[in-house]
């Protein structure tokens, strides 16, 4: 989901003042925050807030850009997601075989989200499995894991293509599941082979990544993370127009971009980033 700058910037653009935003705080924590750190996450990608801070933003978010999703897949999705990080690996890898034994067939039912969703928790959990099967030489298992995880993304955007009521699913979300497509072929390769292998350059030209990209920077233009991505896609299949195109976005989400030493949360500067190299030398950074 979107990152925290990201959350404070989708409320605001609700049209809610300052105030009103704190009184929706106060709604759900009396105490509330302080102003200047509300104003500082909103101006500033590489503030890091308090875990307490941060659920109460998480929580606003969900409450006014709820989840397009049926609740019972949502908890699915959460199951999983609390397993994959449990300390218990024997119990870990038992239940997620017996999570996954049930949703293949679960898949078959119920709603064009709900299928949707399902799938895209199948994908999650085959995308899983890529990194332990590339780190120990299990190439068969890997390109299998691979080709489970982009068929479930894929059968989950076509589904989501069929969702009549536009509002439900946003460029947002078709974003994601094109990024967790990129993942896969990203996932599957050792950090030395990374954007150099053909599969992941053929894979970036005929895919439609960097169009879904530039969908959500057009409606979420606060969106540097997404910003970023293309930025460092575009150099690596050295398209000198769509690196313009990010860089650009990039200062619109802020300002600090302009410099590329800066570093915001959770990322190194571009300068720094050698994915970056040939868009900061074309662009003269």
């Amino acid at each position: 989901m979107a990152n925290l700058y990201s959350k404070v910037h989708r409320l605001k653009s609700l049209g809610w003042t300052w105030q009103h935003f704190l009184q929706q705080i106060d709604s759900i924590y009396p105490a509330g925050i302080d102003e200047k750190t509300l104003f500082s996450l909103y101006r500033n990608p590489h503030r890091k807030a308090s875990s307490h801070i941060s659920k109460l933003i998480t929580t606003l978010h969900e409450r006014e850009f709820p989840s397009p999703f049926p609740k019972e897949t949502e908890s699915l999705l959460s199951l999983y997601n609390r397993r994959i990080f449990s300390d218990n690996h024997k119990d870990n890898i038992q239940d997620i075989e017996d999570l996954l034994c049930f949703v293949q067939e679960d898949v078959k039912y119920g709603s064009v989200l709900r299928r949707a969703r399902i799938h895209w928790l199948i994908g999650d959990i085959h995308l899983d499995q890529i990194p332990n099967f590339r780190n120990n030489g299990q190439s068969d298992l890997l390109k299998q894991a691979k080709d489970n995880a982009l068929i479930h993304y894929q059968n989950c955007y076509q589904l989501l293509l069929q969702v009549t009521d536009q509002h439900a699913i946003d460029s947002f979300t078709l974003y994601k599941v094109k990024q967790n497509m990129l993942a896969c072929y990203l996932n599957s390769l050792h950090a030395a082979d990374r954007y150099h292998d053909q599969s992941l350059l053929q894979y970036l030209d005929k895919t439609d990544f960097i169009n879904a990209s530039k969908a959500v920077l057009k409606k979420e233009p606060y969106q540097w993370i997404i910003a970023r991505n293309g930025l460092r896609f575009s150099a690596i299949t050295k398209n000198l127009n769509d690196c313009k195109f990010f860089f650009d976005a990039l200062i619109s989400s802020n300002k600090a971009f302009r410099d590329p030493h800066y570093k915001p949360l959770g990322a190194p500067a571009i300068k720094q980033s050698e994915q970056f190299s040939w868009a900061i030398k074309q662009l003269s950074l």
